[in-house]
């Protein structure tokens, strides 16, 4: 199973998701709360968060949508009891929890991105693979909180500029 497969899988009618992607505007709304869950996030938070994850980013599904005036990240999680209950996640205005009861509008992890967003705004930054790995919802939430902490977001800050004014340190110093 690929991640197409699977994602169409996620919906009570997985034709219907085929027919959704198959025209105009190539996105198919599916139920959240049952195969996975997605947390919402403005862009620069998402990217601190998937940061925070370190090596287990590169397997979380990451679908990315160009909205105006600020994009968001929507990372797909593994549902657990307790996403009845969005209490358990913040609800803030740059994060968002999508568990039962929500949908999530997305296009086919083989869609290409350029013509994608030129098309609805939405591109796969992760696809899901087909395997069913998901983000693990208490490793999100932790990751959450670290990339919320303002001395953590001052420390990468200053790494992030040590590490650009090095780097154009170096290459100055070389070609002099």
């Amino acid at each position: 199973m690929d991640g197409e497969q699977w994602l169409a899988a996620c919906h009570p009618d997985p034709a219907a998701v085929y027919r959704q992607w198959g025209g105009p505007p190539h996105l198919a709304r599916l139920p959240t709360g049952k195969h996975f869950a997605a947390l919402r996030l403005f862009q620069p938070l998402g990217l601190t968060v998937l940061w925070e994850l370190g090596d287990q980013a590169d397997k979380v599904p990451v679908l990315e949508e160009h909205a105006r005036p600020r994009p968001f990240f929507y990372l797909l999680m593994q549902p657990t009891d307790s996403d009845a209950d969005s209490d358990a996640w913040p609800s803030e205005q740059d994060a968002t929890f999508l568990g039962a009861g929500d949908e999530f509008t997305a296009p086919s992890p083989h869609a290409d991105g350029i013509t994608g967003v030129q098309q609805h705004s939405f591109m796969w930054r992760v696809a899901p693979d087909g395997s069913g790995r998901l983000a693990d919802p208490d490793a999100l939430r932790a990751a959450l909180r670290l990339a919320r902490d303002c001395d953590r977001q001052a420390a990468r800050i200053r790494a992030a500029r040590s590490v650009f004014y090095g780097a154009k340190h170096t290459k100055h110093t070389r070609q002099t």
